[in-house]
């Protein structure tokens, strides 16, 4: 077990709880979002050995080759897969970030409670798919470790059949 990175996820988590009843959604979302962007850069960096993402891969493009590799794989979220549930809270996601304070020039931006109110709805979503992912991720994993048990008990028993007089 990775020590670090359970407790850094042990702190995100708390950060996630503490930021949400406080009402720092901003800080929520851009947990949400790392959360999920590491198990997607884990899994495919796992599902395909040749695949050249880093942690600097932009969230779009892990999103998109984790749901080219996990095709058919991915459960239902809502109305969609997952795949397709993440992909569109990073849209939402990228508004709630950016929309605060920024406007094309000359236009006035979003009035803010309605737009708070849109972030603790993105925060609440991103918590709720950062969860599933993450609980995917885990039994991929758990999948991906029995398979090659068996491979691993498979080639032993046939090196000592081999061996035997």
């Amino acid at each position: 077990m990775n020590t670090a990175k359970y407790l850094s996820y042990a702190e995100a988590w708390r950060r996630i709880k503490d930021a949400t009843s406080q009402g720092f959604y901003f800080e929520v979302v851009t947990l949400c979002e790392s959360i999920i962007s590491d198990r997607l850069l884990s899994y495919v960096r796992g599902a395909d050995s040749t695949n050249k993402a880093t942690v600097l891969t932009p969230f779009s493009t892990l999103i998109a080759q984790w749901r080219k590799l996990a095709s058919g794989k991915l459960p239902v979220h809502g109305n969609s897969d997952l795949g397709a549930a993440v992909d569109a809270w990073r849209l939402e996601r990228n508004a709630i970030i950016h929309g605060l304070t920024k406007s094309e020039p000359g236009t006035p931006t979003a009035q803010v409670q309605p737009f708070i109110a849109r972030a603790e709805q993105a925060a609440k979503t991103g918590a709720a798919l950062a969860r599933a992912v993450s609980s995917w991720h885990r039994r991929q994993l758990r999948a991906h470790r029995a398979v090659k048990k068996r491979l691993t008990l498979r080639s032993s028993g046939t090196a000592q059949k081999r061996a035997a007089p």
